[in-house]
């Protein structure tokens, strides 16, 4: 794949091909092999059962510390302090559970049997967990540094039917990781395939004259799409707001730890803080303020900048057959496969300051991917964060490969707006919150303070007007493709053959305005956050791409 990139330091770290050699099989057709691909492990002998490493054991340990560490925390203190009761408490939260760990290490083991993955723990209370290789889709890695120097990882199994893996083997070796690919993937070669649409089992697809209805062959690394160098991930944290994450953090701990009681602290005291010296004047202390400002965006987008070097220093996506494969991680690295048939949809971030800088980022909805809130984004980063930045020039051929034969000239596009009157509904709403604003600013730091939020109704004023112009909707012949957003843009598509429901719903607000709200939901909808869900709509437009909609999902 190959793209337009902008200029300067970035075209030096352009999207790359991976150095593929095309050899020529038995039969004259050309397979993709990758040149430095490993050898294959042999794969797991058949209905054999096998276990978790013996530093698993360790491993444990080590979660279990960081779940405890409020316990620990009360233990230490309480034994400074000459306190046995803090340390037994800590001993009842840290004993059992570390206990658990042990038994759950020598009670847990896998195998592949009769086409099926068995994952079986426990003694008293026995849970065995079986998964048909044929529905297997995924078998993903995490790795912290501690797997790094080791050679271990986290494995997760994971299929389309929901929202969590199917099994999480805590921990194997890599080699050992490398043994159940293989196994999984011969049975589901010499196996019927899963058809996720039909729900029902089909023969393997047999390869004709001219080789025509099989993808290309893998190869263990496949074939280099992407690899984000380190100046695009610098300027994605820079204009990114990951750095208000730790100034939360920061307030919280002041709020707990300040001295004082929590009764005698007051949000108006916020408004008699001296912040500047009474003997500056008002050049100095305008310059003070402004150059306070300036250092505290700094910090912010420092912030910013760190975090995506943590979490996607070395970033390749890889492109195997119809899967692609995610590598990336500083400190945890992470290892995920999308197949390309799981996809569900598809959204195209802009913010602002990447916007200026060129950039974008892209992210992608999977069958069964609707990660809960309390997933770690490290996990989900095939699902959050499927290319967290790449150069808007190289955006349509990226989607191009998520989706071959889609027509991504959106020029062409027949782009429906908002009724005529969501203008004035945009602007009655933006002028109730100024006010609101402006009476709560009265009543907590005063009239100086109010005067000065006045600002609010003409900034708000103008959010309305630029979101009525942002919000477009087009039904095309694949899909569904919604856009919005004042500051940060976001463009998504949906495809017909994905769309699990389509509803329209009316407010006795939008029934007094003789509008409504159209949705379309696919089966994985909220990790790209961008759902389509369209408010004021013509009622009878809403009404008339509902029906069509549904019509064109169930012909699909």
């Amino acid at each position: 794949m190959s793209s337009e990139l902008p200029p300067d330091d970035i075209v030096d770290a352009e999207i790359v091909e991976s150095e593929i050699v095309d050899a020529e099989t038995d039969d004259g057709s050309a397979s993709s092999i990758n040149a430095n691909a490993p050898s294959q492990s042999p794969p797991l002998p058949e209905a054999e059962d096998r276990y978790l490493h013996p530093l698993s054991v360790i491993f444990s340990l080590t979660d279990l510390i960081k779940q405890n560490l409020l316990p620990a925390v009360l233990g230490i203190f309480g034994a400074a302090n000459g306190d046995l009761v803090y340390v037994g408490l800590a001993l009842l939260f840290f004993v059992p559970t570390f206990l658990f760990s042990l038994i759950r290490y020598f009670t847990i083991r896998y195998r592949i049997s009769d086409g099926e993955l068995v994952v079986q723990e426990g003694v008293l209370f026995r849970r065995v967990r079986t998964v048909p290789v044929e529905r297997i889709q995924n078998i993903d890695m995490v790795q912290g540094v501690l797997h790094r120097m080791l050679n271990l990882a986290e494995v997760r199994v994971e299929t389309a039917s929901g929202t969590k893996p199917e099994a999480v083997l805590k921990v194997l070796s890599l080699e050992e990781m490398e043994r159940l690919r293989e196994g999984v993937l011969r049975h589901k070669q010499t196996s019927h395939t899963f058809d996720e649409n039909t729900g029902e089992a089909v023969a393997p697809i047999s390869q004709d004259a001219n080789g025509a209805g099989l993808s290309k062959k893998r190869s263990s690394a496949g074939e280099l799409l992407l690899k984000i160098p380190f100046s695009w991930l610098a300027k994605a944290g820079f204009a990114s707001n990951r750095g208000f994450v730790l100034v939360g953090l920061l307030l919280g701990f002041y709020f707990q730890f300040a001295q004082g009681k929590p009764s005698e602290f007051r949000v108006r005291d916020f408004g008699n803080w001296q912040f500047l010296p009474d003997d500056g004047g008002l050049l100095m202390n305008a310059c003070m303020i402004v150059a306070g400002v300036l250092i505290g965006l700094l910090l912010l987008r420092l912030l910013g900048i760190g975090w995506y070097i943590l979490r996607f220093f070395g970033y390749e996506l890889r492109q195997a057959g119809d899967d692609f494969k995610i590598s990336c991680g500083l400190l945890t690295k992470v290892s995920a496969t999308i197949p390309r048939k799981r996809i569900q949809f598809v959204s195209v971030h802009r913010g602002l300051i990447m916007r200026w800088m060129g950039l974008a980022s892209v992210r992608i909805e999977t069958a069964g991917g609707a990660a809960d809130n309390s997933e770690n984004a490290t996990t989900t980063v095939a699902r959050r964060w499927f290319i967290p930045v790449l150069p808007e020039a190289a955006v349509a051929e990226i989607i191009a490969e998520l989706r071959p034969g889609i027509d991504l000239n959106m020029e062409r596009y027949h782009w429906r707006l908002l009724a005529k009157r969501a203008l004035a509904r945009f602007t009655r709403i933006a002028c109730v919150v100024s006010g609101a604003f402006v009476a709560a600013t009265f009543l907590i730091f005063g009239w100086k303070w109010a005067i000065a939020a006045l600002v609010a109704f003409p900034a708000l004023i103008l959010y309305a007007i630029k979101k009525s112009r942002s919000v477009k909707y087009a039904r095309t012949d694949f899909g569904v493709v919604y856009r919005s957003g004042v500051l940060a843009k976001k463009t998504s598509f949906s495809f017909f053959e994905k769309i699990q429901a389509a509803s329209w719903r009316q407010t006795p607000f939008d029934r007094r305005w003789k509008m409504a709200t159209l949705s379309v939901d696919t089966a994985a909808a909220g990790p790209a956050q961008h759902e389509i869900d369209i408010k004021y709509l013509d009622e009878d437009l809403a009404k008339e791409e509902y029906e069509q909609i549904l019509a064109l999902a169930a012909a699909r």
